[in-house]
């Protein structure tokens, strides 16, 4: 079910390179509405959302900022595809160019993303590049499907299940999501990783299921 909130207006746009926030300005009030409108309580959705009523409270007033992980993990638990609090606008083919993709984030998150994925019929995959500042530390999540990472530069700390392993350039990482995970850059430097997974993050129109970028 689509909410109908896609005003191109409540984005700031940039030129190619350069980060924009593709989130609508309501989004702590958007989320509570939606949550209202459907009878959940805030544990029933973080239940289904795999993160903390703690967080969401944040979130819902305006105290935090979601990761695109939480938010599509926040997404499912509403029945909403992610496009309802975000836009990105498509890939005009199955072609991008280093150094020309628009940047974007979420709100006043640190975290920056570059789509790298299009939409087909039949798609299976979505795939972004995440830049992670030093000192970021991401939310635990769960959900079902697959993930993929491929760390391009900087020191990567990925926790799965409890335990926390250290990729550098060049080292993968492929672990199911129904696994709780998180991952932080512990670091004085960014790091850049590659992150491909099997939920559908900007595909309207699918029930999204959540992803941890």
């Amino acid at each position: 079910m689509e909410s109908g909130i896609s005003n191109p207006d409540l984005l700031n746009q940039s030129a190619p390179g350069q980060a924009r926030e593709v989130l609508v300005s309501n989004l702590g009030a958007l989320i509570r509405q939606e949550r209202q409108k459907r009878g959940l309580t805030l544990a029933q959705t973080c239940e289904r959302a795999h993160i903390s009523s703690a967080f969401l409270s944040l979130v819902e007033r305006g105290k935090a900022m979601p990761s695109l992980g939480s938010l599509a993990g926040i997404a499912e638990a509403l029945g909403l595809p992610v496009s309802t609090f975000l836009q990105v606008g498509l890939n005009a083919d199955a072609v991008t160019r280093d150094g020309q993709r628009a940047q974007f984030s979420i709100g006043s998150s640190t975290l920056r993303y570059e789509r790298l994925s299009t939409i087909f019929p039949g798609q299976q995959i979505d795939a972004v590049m995440i830049h992670v500042p030093p000192g970021y530390r991401a939310e635990t999540i769960s959900h079902t499907g697959e993930e993929w990472i491929y760390i391009v530069a900087g020191e990567f700390h990925q926790t799965i299940d409890g335990t926390t392993i250290v990729l550098g350039p060049g080292d993968t990482c492929h672990f199911r999501g129904d696994s709780p995970h998180s991952y932080a850059n512990r670091g004085k430097a960014p790091v850049k990783v590659i992150w491909v997974g099997t939920v559908p993050v900007f595909r309207n129109g699918d029930k999204p299921q959540g992803i941890h970028p």
